[in-house]
């Protein structure tokens, strides 16, 4: 029976081996199981394939409470409850994309005092859910773990604002929390450990380099060229392969293009419904299709040892992203290949989505003035999101949304609730408009986004060890030359300025 944290009979190494097959723990995992069944804070920053769930999983072993694991995705909770569950332990989640009855039925153990779970796996937003706290506090918390908390800082400011509030679960439980990342610079290592609270954190934080990747970017001229670069690379290579594509219709676009060479191959985004999504993401674990184009929605979690080549279309906007993505490829520790396609009208689009995610203060401030305008913008009212994205050119209802966040962050507004409008297609959201904003912040976050695509183009058009480069933004060392990357066997097809 697991005993409580501290206790020590339940012996981290023996729970390992019993429990999870491993023979001993990876670098950096030890300290940090250590660091939560002592009850101390903890961040781990440990790269793509270092094992971080097991980080939480034997403390969920060793203890009579309750594991809870904060996820962004649902597709990366269903993995990490069948791995739990294989382990042992007795594990479920919760999200709005359940059917009703199995998430009440979940509800409903967590309201009894022997609640029969181990370890619980949530979104952030759940923590906003009214009644969850609640449920939370009579629950016997024992470890509130944040897995990927580099969204902390990547979607916490605009897409995902529910990832900013994360430390309020500390006024609700009082247990120790363990934030994991693969990607962390130290300026996010110290606004993850700002945002959660952390009190004098153990941190941990392995090498990024790993060995058996070899780094390559290749210029691009057109869609048609890069279709055939990408095709040159999958033909005739072993093993899986990911291709990763910036949007919904770029994704079907290469793969239907990939498909008229023959190729088995499979799309996957957020457009596709969950049914679709799984039956792909099942196909490629097992075997069944070696290669997914797909958006940044697949991958997070994924474990797969024999992907040879991960594949970008297009940089993303961040080496952050470009990092945990390309490192999917070669957890076998075999060697694979890191391909990016770069070319300078990149760079537009780059910006585009800085300019999306991160309006630029005087578009905040055109639309902090149309609102106040509004006869009723002295108390809350329901706005049509699409109709204020026409009204102030936004792209889209959730243009307007995220800029409506943003303003809701300089204090201009404050964003009460949203709702499905009876029309179809249309989102509402109740808004109370406030006097006066500060927007200096939002200027900062901006610059922060811009700086961050302009060190994806530095890493594009370097001409040293792109090894080094990456490494050297991750704040690590490394020798002068890996001799495995495009810069130094100077194989490179001319990247584009």
């Amino acid at each position: 029976m697991p005993a409580s944290y501290g206790v020590e009979s339940c012996d981290p190494r023996t729970l390992l081996r019993r429990h999870l097959g491993y023979p001993a723990f990876r670098p950096g995992q030890e300290e940090l199981v250590r660091a939560a069944l002592s009850g101390h804070d903890a961040l781990g920053v440990l790269p793509t394939g270092g094992g971080k769930s097991v980080c939480y999983q034997v403390p969920a072993l060793a203890s009579a409470g309750l594991t809870l694991v904060i996820a962004p995705l649902i597709s990366l909770m269903e993995d990490q409850v069948a791995r739990a569950r294989r382990c042992g332990l007795r594990a479920a989640h919760l999200s709005a994309a359940q059917p009703r009855r199995e998430r009440d039925a979940v509800l409903a153990r967590l309201r009894v005092r022997d609640h029969g779970l181990d370890i619980l796996f949530v979104s952030p937003e759940r923590l906003d859910v009214p009644g969850f706290p609640e449920l939370l506090r009579a629950g016997g918390v024992a470890l509130v773990a944040v897995d990927e908390a580099h969204c902390i800082s990547e979607w916490g400011y605009d897409f995902r604002p529910a990832y900013r509030k994360i430390s309020r679960i500390r006024g609700v439980v009082r247990a120790p929390v363990l934030a994991l990342t693969a990607t962390a610079t130290p300026r996010v290592r110290e606004e993850i450990i700002a945002s959660l609270r952390l009190r004098d954190p153990v941190l941990v934080v392995r090498s990024f380099d790993r060995s058996n990747l070899s780094w390559h970017v290749r210029g691009a001229r057109s869609h048609a060229h890069r279709i055939s670069t990408i095709h040159g690379e999958i033909q005739g290579r072993a093993g899986s392969a990911i291709v990763y594509a910036p949007t919904r219709r770029t994704v079907e676009a290469v793969r239907d293009a990939l498909a008229g060479y023959g190729l088995s191959v499979a799309a996957y985004h957020a457009g596709l419904d969950g049914g679709r999504r799984s039956a792909v993401q099942e196909a490629f674990l097992s075997g069944a299709s070696r290669v997914v184009v797909a958006t940044n929605a697949f991958g997070m979690g994924i474990d797969k040892a024999d992907v040879r080549a991960v594949l970008h279309y297009q940089l993303p906007s961040t080496l952050e992203a470009y990092y945990q993505e390309a490192g999917r490829a070669g957890r076998d520790g075999a060697p694979a290949r890191c391909v990016a396609l770069h070319h300078r009208h990149d760079r537009r689009l780059m910006k585009a989505f800085v300019d999306r995610s991160r309006p630029a203060p005087a578009r905040l401030a055109a639309l902090h003035a149309h609102l106040l305008r509004d006869p009723g913008a002295g108390r809350a009212q329901w706005m049509d999101a699409d109709a204020l994205a026409g009204t102030m050119h936004f792209d889209g209802a959730r243009g307007a949304l995220v800029a409506l966040r943003a303003l809701e962050r300089a204090g201009g507004v404050r964003v009460l609730n949203g709702t499905d409008s009876p029309r179809e297609g249309s989102y509402r959201v109740r808004v109370g408009v406030r006097a006066t904003a500060d927007l200096a912040g939002a200027g900062r976050l901006r610059e922060a986004g811009l700086a961050k695509v302009a060190a994806v183009l530095r890493f594009a058009r370097t001409r040293s060890c792109r090894r080094k480069a990456l490494l050297a933004y991750f704040g690590e060392s490394a020798p002068r030359t890996c001799g495995s990357c495009d810069r130094c066997l100077r194989t490179a097809t001319r990247v584009f300025p």
